[in-house]
């Protein structure tokens, strides 16, 4: 998986031994934002993983359950297919708000690119031009971060009412 900083981004832009105190202050605090950010995103991914247990032990119970009532071999299958099936669409939910907040991330850093964009070509010799731009695009790197960081919460709300519904329907699945 792609780490949501986006790191090809930056290489039109000096490398962190070429910029002076106050832009390596700001790559710095774009790169802890993108830290503290990941910290978040793994903790809610744990969460996630705790919470999918139950709804992985139901399933596992329905197909199991599937196995134990007397029919023939197409309606078993069916049943068990039946019962992976909700686990299937709530981890295509899942990944796909993860997805979702990865891809909002990029889509603020490509955006601070092409702000900046008209005016590499003129800092192409210029250090201090150079300089500056780095620090610009630092900064707005770190405010995609801290832009998409209040929309968490509701993500793994969001996530956590997916698995609680998968959890209901393979439970009404046997």
């Amino acid at each position: 998986r792609r780490h949501p900083s986006g790191r090809g981004a930056r290489s039109a832009l000096p490398s962190a031994r070429e910029l002076p105190a106050a832009a390596r202050r700001a790559m710095a605090s774009a790169e802890d934002e993108a830290q503290r950010f990941t910290k978040k995103l793994e903790g809610i991914q744990s969460r996630v993983q705790e919470l999918t247990l139950p709804a992985e032990k139901r399933m596992a119970q329905c197909v199991l359950d599937c196995y134990n009532r007397p029919a023939d071999y197409e309606s078993i299958h069916r049943c068990v297919n039946d019962c992976q099936q909700k686990m299937q669409t709530v981890g295509k939910k899942v990944q796909g708000e993860m997805d979702s907040m990865q891809k909002s991330i990029q889509a603020c850093q490509q955006s601070v690119l092409k702000r900046l964009e008209p005016r590499m070509e003129g800092a192409r010799t210029d250090p201090e031009a150079q300089r500056s731009l780095q620090q610009e695009y630092e900064q707005g790197v770190g405010r995609c971060f801290r832009d998409a960081e209040p929309g968490l919460p509701d993500m793994e709300a969001r996530i956590a009412g997916y698995l609680k519904q998968a959890s209901e329907a393979v439970r009404g699945a046997r």
